[in-house]
């Protein structure tokens, strides 16, 4: 007498989400997905900090992202849940932004130094 199980793999729709990254298409990670075998099963570069791909669920994968400063090595295993969330902790999205303030009155009255207060918009 012979008992087999069958284990029914699903493949599902999941989100990956790096924080960290810059904007949209700047600055963006490269992402490689390994199966348990070490086998590159999907690679793709984010977009706006994002990657959707389709994958079998219940299954450990081993993650490679690299951006311009910090490589992330790590596992994840796909379960219910549909989107993974990952860090670049050195990883910030530095560029120099050069503005030109003016006087509310005078347009043309350049004003070189004060302090401002800048917050999130939320």
């Amino acid at each position: 007498m012979y008992i087999i199980f069958w284990k029914v793999i699903e493949i599902k729709k999941i989100k990956l989400k790096f924080y960290g990254l810059g904007y949209y298409n700047v600055n963006q990670a490269l992402v490689s997905i390994y199966d348990i075998n070490n086998n590159l099963i999907y690679e793709d570069t984010t977009y706006n900090n994002e990657l959707y791909f389709c994958i079998n669920e219940y299954m450990l994968y081993k993650i490679v992202a690299k951006s311009n400063y910090e490589t992330l090595n790590t596992y994840f295993y796909v379960n219910d849940m549909d989107e993974y969330i990952f860090n670049f902790n050195n990883s910030i999205y530095r560029r120099p932004i050069t503005f030109l303030l003016t006087d509310y009155y005078y347009s043309n009255l350049k004003i070189e130094r004060g302090e401002i207060i800048l917050w999130q918009k939320q």
